[in-house]
């Protein structure tokens, strides 16, 4: 009880309210363990022990018989609630993790990048030495942008490139959303196995860690590990024999 207590407590974000409808009849059955128990429709009895199923005024039913008619009622609202939470929790895990291209030592993120509403879907070299992101031209070409100016750099080997400062209208990488976001865009020749490097302007912006056996990042990963943890409690409590909860709807879910 102590352990479902602190889970709920902990999922306050996600909790839902519910308050389970009060009829003027309730059934009980005696499970295959020998325990009595109450619910308020009769389809919620297995059809095995339906035969051997009683109804039950409410105002004829004795203090022991209310009284576990209520715990049935309370338990049916605490899985109901354990059920959304799990639910939620395992959305919002979802989007704490984005697959990867991993080729060699060079991990490939996948990010989108909108311009006047249109957007652009590229994969970017993580590259945490890049104080600056860089789109290569050829991967925004879609998007016919016009940049705000122009300069140019000195790049490895001594060559020089043209490059253009373009401000997006978002850039979308994993759980983040970075509206108005300003950007380098240069030209590149040949052929290129990624559309441009993602460098520390956004990647400084949260934690992150890369998971090279499942070729995923994940964001934040202390919560992720804390909600991680948190579901498998809260499944662990609904696959409880105990939880009467199970036994009250004949299933399993």
């Amino acid at each position: 009880m102590c352990r479902s207590i602190y889970v709920i407590s902990f999922l306050l974000c996600v909790s839902v309210s519910f308050s389970p409808t009060v009829t003027a009849q309730i059934f009980h059955y005696t499970d295959g363990n020998g325990r009595k128990v109450y619910v308020d429709s009769e389809h919620k009895i297995p059809p095995q022990y339906r035969q051997k199923s009683q109804s039950i005024d409410t105002e004829r039913q004795t203090d022991e018989e209310k009284q576990a008619s209520e715990v049935s009622r309370q338990q049916l609202s605490n899985e109901f609630q354990r059920k959304q939470q799990i639910r939620k929790l395992e959305s919002t895990i979802a989007k704490m993790t984005t697959p990867v291209k991993i080729i060699g030592n060079q991990v490939l993120v996948p990010v989108d990048v909108v311009w006047r509403g249109r957007k652009a879907s590229l994969h970017l070299l993580l590259d945490t030495g890049a104080s600056m992101t860089v789109l290569h031209r050829d991967g925004v070409s879609s998007l016919n942008i016009a940049s705000r100016n122009s300069s140019y750099a000195q790049v490895a080997g001594g060559g020089i490139i043209k490059t253009e400062r373009v401000v997006f209208d978002r850039v979308e990488l994993g759980p983040y959303r970075i509206e108005n976001k300003s950007t380098a865009v240069i030209e590149t020749t040949g052929q290129q196995a990624f559309d441009g490097l993602l460098g520390m302007d956004i990647l400084g912006g949260g934690q992150y860690k890369i998971d090279f056996q499942q070729r995923k990042i994940i964001w934040s990963p202390e919560k992720y590990q804390q909600f991680t943890d948190a579901l498998v409690q809260l499944k662990a409590i609904s696959a409880e024999p105990d939880n009467l909860a199970g036994s009250i709807d004949g299933r399993n879910e």
